[in-house]
């Protein structure tokens, strides 16, 4: 499978439901990047913009990377009119970037969909010297027994495809980016309540979840509507989780 089209049926939906950031952490791009009307940023793995759009106006110009057709074309249409915001077709690991061009990199969820070793050199090779590396992502922090019920959702018995998460290349830790460990880490909780739409939507964004015409969608279905009722308070299900945010300066 081409790791690179396993949103192609999820566009919407990811566009739609995927969590946002904590506006915090979004402050803290701001200020330890020191990020400002003159900087240029390269946000590699773009996705639909969720990350992309709080760059929109405050920075000279914004390359948004996404391979992938329909993740690309729904961002430019939702970010349609941004004048310092070029979204192009390509990748962590062949940007098309110009050497030395690029004042922050960011990765938002994506950076372990990247083959590693050419992802890090194509970065180290389009980042200015005293250029800043920022990788943000979300993690849920659920109550134990609610996080189980979830966990025990996310399995072949209800559609869950895990081969395309096997397909992606293997992983390197934090400080293999950034060539040290000096960087720094902070961790940024947040809580929103979704509703059943929302939920499900949600659920439906990740990459391994079955879709609609899934011959298991209606036994997906069923069960994530008796763990909603379970959980849920007035139809209102609290999500808990945080956003972390890695930043430092390559070398």
């Amino acid at each position: 499978m081409d790791t690179k089209t396993v949103y192609s049926t999820k566009t919407e939906k990811y566009a739609k439901y995927r969590w946002d950031y904590a506006p915090e952490a979004i402050e803290s791009i701001f200020k330890l990047a020191q990020v400002d009307a003159d900087t240029t940023i390269a946000d590699i793995g773009a996705g639909t913009g969720i990350l992309t759009k709080y760059f929109a106006g405050k920075v000279r110009q914004i390359y948004a990377l996404e391979p992938n057709a329909e993740l690309r074309n729904l961002m430019s249409k939702e970010l349609y009119g941004i004048l310092d915001l070029s979204v192009l077709d390509s990748c962590a690991e062949n940007t098309e970037l110009p050497t030395n061009s690029i004042d922050v990199i960011t990765v938002a969820q994506a950076i372990h969909w990247f083959d590693p070793e050419p992802a890090k050199e194509e970065m180290l090779r389009i980042l200015k010297d005293d250029g800043w590396l920022v990788l943000v992502r979300n993690y849920g922090t659920d109550q134990p027994e609610k996080a189980q019920a979830l966990e025990n959702l996310m399995t072949e018995e209800y559609g869950a495809d895990y081969s395309v998460v096997t397909e992606r290349p293997e992983g390197k830790p934090n400080s293999f980016y950034f060539g040290h460990a000096d960087f720094t880490k902070l961790i940024f909780p947040f809580s929103f309540y979704q509703n059943w739409d929302e939920f499900i939507g949600a659920l439906m964004s990740a990459s391994f979840m079955p879709d609609e015409d899934h011959p298991l969608f209606g036994k997906f279905e069923a069960k994530a509507r008796e763990i909603f009722a379970q959980y849920s308070l007035d139809g209102r299900w609290l999500v808990e989780g945080e956003t972390e945010l890695i930043i430092g300066q390559p070398r």
